[in-house]
């Protein structure tokens, strides 16, 4: 069969790769070795103003750019729950926990259970 008698069907044929390509790429946030998603009780000192700022929560994280921490709660006024998301694998993201943990207004990290 030749594809310039029929040219309607390698468009056809092209459309059906792409459509099944889009159907068989994920599009939620999937738990994934390559991905760091995970929630943290952080423990601050108690200077700390307003422990709830963006531009605070976003200071824990140094020079760790590529990494955004959330804030989910806020039980008092020195303890956050947060979610840091960013590149995997696990031990970067362990990473940027050490150097969260390394901050002078930070008490404590721990994973919510």
């Amino acid at each position: 069969m030749s594809m310039h008698r029929w040219p309607w069907l390698r468009t056809s044929i092209a459309t059906s790769l792409m459509l099944a390509l889009a159907l068989a790429t994920p599009t939620t946030r999937a738990a994934s070795p390559d991905r760091c998603d995970v929630q943290l009780t952080v423990t601050l000192t108690p200077d700390v103003p307003k422990p709830d700022d963006d531009e605070f929560l976003s200071s824990l994280l140094s020079n760790n750019t590529s990494y955004e921490l959330t804030l989910r709660r806020q039980p008092s006024s020195s303890v956050v729950i947060v979610e840091l998301i960013g590149p995997g694998p696990g031990y970067r993201c362990q990473s940027v926990v050490e150097t969260m943990r390394k901050d002078a207004r930070v008490l404590s990290v721990n994973p919510v259970l």
